[in-house]
């Protein structure tokens, strides 16, 4: 081992006087030799790792492999704890000397390859909305997607079965139904679910405000005329404590009333007190076939009560609850919303108005016969070159028609409708790929062409295809140009369409975008609703969409001062003086409620139903906001912690000294836990707690990080992930880039990835100029054929591959 240790020594030496190395190469290798040799040598290849034999030049040789080593540097996650560890500052300088060598040698220009690329469901939702105004609930209609890192647009991963196109084309032939409309409309039932929220006794998230309860969903309606409006479960039960007192429900069609009635009070209670069913069915025909008149189109409707005074009362106050006695043996003290909405219809005379999807669909209305086809071969190429997201020729036209010849039969309306679904089921609408020029090598390295980069950029910003100005740029052959590509970053990031980075990216991101995937048990913390829930989903929407959107430094996702509540949230933190139902931006005195760290969908996600879960939380803090995930548990690992029933309940921490213990397990353990330790008193619902209330003992949020810093509580925690802000961004930019391109980064797009983070550190980190980054980077705007996944493109330069005004 000496005797190695001399060669590579003076290996390294020759290299660094031929002045290949930065100074300090020799002693950064020697750090590497002395930690990491036991394990990673010829005998032992731990994780199939050796670097014995190379030498400090290996480093730009293979970025591969440094590329990994770097990764678990930064996590601390080798050596693992119980061997000898070097200083954080040894670290910190070795992993900034590799990255330098890297950057160094990388070669220039270098890209990945994408796939053909399907549009996932929520993108074919956004782009059917944009092409023919129907909203579309993708869950409902189409299956799931296979997620990469919690992203549902990864090109590799969107695979395509018969039966998975048997349900597009269904989806298309009912959005184009839906679009177009019937000019004599057959007599149709729809219904909608019942409320989510079961409850019903406060004000509902949407709902006009002074009111209580209800539900709200959208219906298109295919003709005007008159539609009848059932609701078929008010609570009128057996045992009617709902009707004790007079409320009334209201309903209405794009927030215009158009129902009123009274419930409950004397008579009503009364009549179902002496009549029993009959008398309750006698209440419910008040609430069944409501007349509803209503124009050709989509409009909501909203069915709730007015809230009424909750001191009107004679009942004494029990327990608090609202109404004085809200509930009592589980039976509401007033009426509530629990079953679903019947819509029928239409009914009577009918007619068939310009709306919406009519104006988006029809170009022209032919004024006879002799003009129909004219009028259908312009309502094709409109709709081919919004759908195609490029423009169309002849031959678009031609293949399209032939269903539109189809459906004439039935009437230019069912002709146009039949053409709108060859347009939506077609391959050029589902699918976008990027194809090397005509005439060039298939195996070099190419740019995107300037429609190429309209589509990727758009599906980049706005999941969904480029809107009129980027195509008409595009076309022109302009959109390749620096400052025009960096003009429209900026006037896309301010568009309302750029939401969809809040949901599309950063909530999966995150991973808090399935807050359903925990259900607190509700008798360990008695606290718990899906009202609460539905505030934690809204609270982190409206927080990240502040700091990405309004274009703040990204760091303020681990330390903004303020975050977003209602009176229910604010009452579940402990934030005073907040009254209303309406979420509000408030300032947090309390610091260790700030950023991510301190929000309620953050600890539920990384909880379990009945517990916390500091190996969770500390993977979490790892994997998404340090970019170094942990290796997963081994097969067959026991990492149960439940207590044999009995025995007196421990604290989460005692448990888990049990996996710590074992040498093996700590080889993990002692690396993730810490993190989530330190977020211990918080519980599953992200309330503040000192004590654990199952075992009865106190919270001990004292740790000490794989780096050596003792920490105590997430505020220190914050602070330490803050001291390197560098690892925070250059994370967020990884799954940024890989959100952007639709695939996994490799290793050869680490430099990009450092550049862009080191470019925006200039300009303190703000949103808008790390987008800006990766649109502009060879990694977005080029293109390799998949053979030289690994291999730089040598005949590829700056003038062919990136042609901008200032080359």
């Amino acid at each position: 081992m000496v005797g190695t240790v001399l060669l590579v020594a003076a290996a390294a030496v020759l290299v660094q006087r031929a002045g290949l190395l930065p100074d300090r190469g020799v002693e950064h290798w020697n750090m590497l030799d002395r930690y990491c040799m036991d394990c990673h040598n010829a005998a032992e290849a731990a994780g199939g790792i050796v670097y014995e034999g190379l030498t400090p030049e290996s480093v730009a040789q293979h970025p591969e492999l440094f590329e990994k080593v770097v990764r678990k540097l930064r996590g601390r996650l080798m050596p693992p704890p119980g061997n000898p560890q070097p200083a954080q500052a040894d670290v910190d300088a070795f992993v900034g000397w590799i990255e330098r060598s890297i950057d160094k040698s990388a070669p220039a220009h270098r890209a990945g390859h994408v796939p053909v690329q399907r549009m996932t469901r929520s993108e074919y939702a956004a782009a059917v909305k944009d092409l023919v105004g129907v909203d579309l609930d993708p869950a409902q209609y189409l299956p799931m997607e296979q997620e990469v890192d919690g992203f549902d647009n990864i090109a590799a991963a969107l695979s395509v079965s018969p039966a998975f196109l048997e349900q597009y084309l269904s989806v298309a032939r009912r959005v184009a139904h839906l679009a177009v409309g019937e000019p004599v409309p057959k007599l149709a039932s729809a219904y909608f679910p019942p409320p989510a929220n079961g409850n019903q006794d406060d004000y509902v998230d949407g709902m006009p405000l002074g009111t209580r309860g209800g539900t709200r969903f959208k219906h298109n309606f295919l003709a005007d005329g008159e539609y009848r409006v059932t609701i078929t479960d008010l609570d009128v039960g057996l045992y009617p404590r709902s009707l004790e007192t007079e409320h009334t429900l209201v309903m209405l069609l794009d927030r215009n009333e158009v129902f009123r009635a009274k419930l409950g009070g004397e008579k009503d209670l009364a009549l179902v007190d002496l009549g029993g069913a009959p008398g309750r069915a006698e209440i419910m025909k008040r609430f069944a076939d409501v007349p509803v008149k209503a124009t050709a189109g989509v409009h909501e409707i909203a069915i709730t009560f007015i809230e009424r005074s909750r001191a009107s009362t004679d009942e004494p106050i029990f327990g608090f609850t609202q109404y004085g006695g809200f509930s009592y043996q589980g039976q509401m003290r007033a009426p509530r919303l629990i079953g679903s909405i019947g819509i029928k219809g239409p009914f009577g005379e009918t007619a068939l108005t310009r709306t919406a999807s009519r104006q988006k669909i029809f170009a022209c209305t032919p004024e006879t016969a002799a003009d129909e086809r004219g009028c259908a071969q312009r309502i094709a190429a409109q709709l081919a070159r919004r759908a195609f997201r490029r423009p169309v020729d002849q031959s678009d036209i031609d293949r399209l028609m032939p269903f539109y010849e189809a459906g004439h039969a039935n009437g230019f309306d069912a002709a146009v409708e039949q053409l709108v679904t060859a347009v939506l089921a077609s391959p050029d609408f589902l699918y976008r790929g990027i194809a090397p020029p005509k005439g060039e090598p298939a195996d070099e390295t190419f740019a995107l062409d300037d429609l190429e980069l309209a589509s990727r950029l758009s599906f980049f910003l706005w999941s969904q295809g480029p809107d009129d100005e980027l195509l008409n740029l595009a076309a022109a052959g302009n959109l390749h140009k620096d400052s025009v590509l960096t003009h429209q970053v900026t006037r896309m990031l301010a568009d309302p369409r750029a939401k969809s980075l809040v949901t599309g990216f950063a909530l999966r991101w995150l991973n808090v975008d399935e807050l359903k995937s925990v259900d607190p048990d509700i008798r360990l913390f008695p606290e718990w609703s899906t009202g609460l829930r539905d505030d934690f989903a809204t609270e982190i929407e409206l927080f990240v969409e502040s700091v990405l959107l309004e274009n703040h430094d990204v760091r303020d996702l681990l330390s903004a001062d303020y975050t977003f509540v209602s009176e229910r949230l604010a009452n579940h933190y402990g934030i005073a003086a907040v009254r209303g139902p309406q979420f509000r931006r408030v300032h947090l005195d309390d610091e260790r409620r700030r950023g991510l760290l301190g929000k309620g969908a953050v600890l539920l996600r990384t909880s379990y139903g009945d517990r916390t879960s500091p190996v969770l939380r500390g993977a979490w803090v790892l994997d998404k906001l340090m970019g170094t995930p942990p290796t997963p548990p081994p097969p067959n690992v026991n990492t149960d912690l439940t207590q044999k029933a009995g025995e007196k309940p421990k604290t989460i921490r005692a448990r888990l000294e049990q996996h710590r213990s074992d040498a093996v397990c700590n080889g993990c353990h002692g690396v993730i836990d810490p993190y989530g330790l330190a977020l211990e008193n918080f519980s599953t619902t992200g309330q503040w707690r000192d004590v654990d209330r199952q075992a009865e003992q106190p919270i001990d949020a004292n740790t000490q990080l794989p780096t050596g810093a003792p920490i105590h509580g997430p505020v220190e925690l914050r602070a330490a992930l803050l001291r390197q802000p560098e690892q925070f961004v250059q994370a967020m930019t990884q799954k940024l880039m890989m959100y952007a391109l639709g695939r996994e980064l490799e290793y050869f797009d680490m430099p990009q990835v450092r550049a862009i983070v080191r470019g925006a550190a200039r300009e303190d980190y703000k949103f808008a100029t790390l987008v800006t980054g990766i649109v502009m980077s060879d990694a977005f705007r080029l293109q390799a054929p998949p053979e030289s996944k690994t291999k730089p493109a040598p005949t590829v330069t700056a003038s062919t591959a990136l042609p901008t005004e200032q080359r």
